[in-house]
């Protein structure tokens, strides 16, 4: 069952772990994420005839149960949905853990933190200024980007770290569906873009305050934020052209999200920083 399993998963376009041992939730890599990604799930209940997966990059959450030749029984239907509720109040519980201890070390980790400058390696690469990004001053993280994320509440609860090549993970167990950052003050045209070096060259090009989403996926739950706390704001969905149309699809959901507009980089591949850099007028 282990196999019929994982082609569920993989016909909601995730790559599945290559063993899936029952009783254990497994993190693999998001919808079109590089292998060391994390921020899928799955789990194979212990009569590996049914289970569920996620995808907190998309918010996809799916449960599955086996097929088989005879019809399962309404006794045997109830228990299957008596141990997805049971599971699922587990996992809910487990999350919120996760969150917290999280929030907790994104709080430290934040205070020790120094205040980033443009000798950054990934600022300099990117070319955009630090607008308030921290650094480490030592360790593993010294010459680390360090960028905070905020919830709805305005709470700081995780943490991005940039290394000077781009490679962006974030704190483990921490939130970030429906988490953001922003740069630049209350404007009456607010955009919002996917990562940090698009929003900082869209928030130097303009002088327009801008929301960071952090990841296509997060881009209408973010839009949605924006718009209650903007009621009167022109909204720009600033997504990036993907070859594979992710940003495209991502921007245009976000913008009917919240009753905004959506705008793409002229080139193929690129996202704002590059248009930006590239001498594309915003």
């Amino acid at each position: 069952m282990c196999k019929e399993f994982q082609d569920v998963i993989r016909a909601a376009g995730l790559v599945p772990p290559d063993h899936i041992p029952t009783g254990k939730i497994i993190a693999f890599a998001g919808l079109d994420k590089p292998k060391t990604n994390k921020a899928a799930r799955c789990l194979l209940f212990d009569d590996r005839r049914g289970g569920w997966f996620q995808d907190y990059t998309t918010g996809l959450f799916e449960v599955w149960q086996a097929k088989r030749e005879s019809p399962y029984t309404e006794a045997e239907r109830a228990a299957f949905r008596e141990q997805c509720e049971r599971d699922r109040l587990a996992r809910e519980q487990t999350l919120i853990q996760a969150h917290q201890q999280a929030a907790t070390k994104a709080r430290k980790l934040w205070k020790r933190a120094i205040y980033a400058d443009a000798g950054n390696g990934y600022l300099h690469r990117k070319q955009v200024q630090p607008n308030g990004t921290k650094t480490g001053d030592s360790g593993s993280l010294k010459g680390v980007l360090i960028v905070p994320l905020y919830d709805e509440s305005l709470k700081l609860v995780n943490l991005q770290f940039i290394q000077s090549d781009g490679t962006k993970r974030f704190l483990t167990g921490g939130k970030k569906s429906g988490c953001f950052w922003w740069l630049g003050k209350k404007s009456a045209t607010v955009l919002v873009a996917e990562g940090f070096a698009t929003a900082a060259s869209l928030c130097e090009a303009t002088g327009h305050q801008v929301f960071i989403a952090f990841d296509a996926g997060n881009l209408a739950n973010v839009a949605k934020i924006v718009r209650d706390k903007n009621p009167d704001a022109d909204i720009i969905i600033m997504g990036d052209n993907d070859e594979n149309r992710t940003g495209q699809k991502a921007a245009h959901f976000a913008a009917l999200a919240c009753g905004g507009k959506y705008l793409i980089p002229p080139v193929i591949g690129y996202d704002w920083n590059d248009a930006v850099n590239a001498g594309v007028t915003v």
